[in-house]
């Protein structure tokens, strides 16, 4: 997956240190429109204060596979793991404040994670360590993630400093428990799948949410890494139903001919079985799901949808990760509209327009159904 990142960059960010771009590339595009809330100030040993403002973190529940509402805990092969927020490391970076000196260079925290299989949880354990020679072992634990737009664009920003930074005094690309933390926050090579990149940023994000982390610190949160030993017990079931169940090429060419804008046909039932396979239901309005497989729209590969079929108009909305408003407006032939700032056409199905979701490029295919069905 890294690899894909670093050949993007390069192109998205010329201001920050290769190693840390090449990790940061694909963030970079996803967080570029918040950077400009950040506030930098140079530290005595070496380190920058950032100063950022964050709105505090809606209440976390832990979800069942695929939904965000039930408060239970993650049941996986060998534990039961509880909420992050009911241990040591709930808020620990909030109680324990960086100043700006050395007394307050620790807690730091190091994360290994032991299940990466679902959508909208993740397992780990931590390692707390007080001081150089006083460390705390935290039991395996549960990291959920909502998938709302809000959630996503208010945490954006943070995640793009959490992945810049680079350690100051490290062990390295020795990746270890503590008491030094790594050179990078993250590992430059991780056993995720292409369809797991938008887990492992809602992973992240709410470790950050969590823990009360701020930017500015001399490093105190890592990712050790993945742990190869780990039973993964807890099963995506979006996942495993596409990959039980090979997909439609019928449904998956009417998807895209209506996220292309191309036509809406009588019936939609096939693609509705696709969506739903990804968890999508036909109440939930313009709420994104991510398909097991991506579909391709004007040439990119697509795998986060939205769509929305109810009332006088329907929305189909494709969301582009990694691709600019420039790229889209051409791939799609797209014109410049008269306010001298939006992009779009009329189709034989409705209206195709170019626009931004948070800090992610979207596609939206706007139908009015008024006299009409279909």
């Amino acid at each position: 997956m890294f690899r894909y990142l670093k050949a993007h960059a390069s192109r998205n960010s010329s201001d920050v240190t290769t190693v840390a771009s090449a990790q940061a590339g694909w963030f970079l595009v996803v967080t570029l429109a918040l950077a400009g809330c950040v506030t930098t100030q140079p530290q005595a040993d070496g380190s920058t204060k950032v100063h950022f403002s964050l709105g505090a973190p809606a209440k976390t529940e832990l979800p069942p596979a695929n939904t965000s509402t039930q408060n239970s805990p993650v049941r996986t092969t060998e534990t039961i793991a509880t909420t992050i927020r009911s241990t040591e490391l709930g808020g620990i970076f909030s109680k324990h404040p960086y100043d700006g000196t050395p007394k307050t260079y620790f807690p730091r925290v190091a994360v290994t994670v032991k299940d990466w299989s679902r959508s909208d949880c993740w397992t780990a354990t931590a390692t707390i360590w007080w001081s150089k020679s006083k460390s705390e072992a935290v039991p395996a634990f549960s990291v959920c993630w909502g998938q709302s737009v809000g959630y996503a664009v208010n945490n954006a920003a943070n995640l793009h400093l959490f992945m810049q930074q680079m350690a100051v005094e490290h062990s390295g690309n020795v990746r270890t428990s503590g008491p030094k933390p790594p050179m990078l926050a993250i590992p430059d090579r991780q056993p995720i799948e292409e369809r797991q990149q938008l887990a492992f940023q809602g992973f992240i994000q709410q470790l950050l949410l969590d823990t009360g982390w701020q930017p500015g610190a001399p490093t105190n949160l890592w990712l050790v890494g993945y742990d190869a030993k780990a039973a993964v017990g807890a099963t995506d079931p979006v996942a495993s139903q596409s990959a039980a169940k090979p997909v439609d090429a019928k449904a998956k060419a009417q998807l895209e001919q209506v996220l292309a804008c191309i036509a809406i046909g009588q019936r939609f039932d096939l693609a509705e079985t696709l969506l739903k396979q990804a968890g999508w239901r036909p109440d939930q309005g313009i709420t994104p799901v991510t398909l097991g497989d991506p579909v391709k729209v004007y040439g990119f590969s697509v795998r986060k949808v939205a769509v929305s079929r109810d009332g006088g108009e329907q929305t189909y909305r494709s969301y582009l990760t990694g691709v600019s408003i420039q790229q889209l407006v051409k791939s799609a032939s797209l014109k410049l509209g008269k306010d001298g700032k939006t992009h779009g056409r009329l189709t034989k199905a409705g209206v195709l327009s170019a626009g931004m979701e948070g800090s992610e490029t979207t596609l939206t295919c706007t139908v009015s159904t008024e006299g009409t069905e279909g």
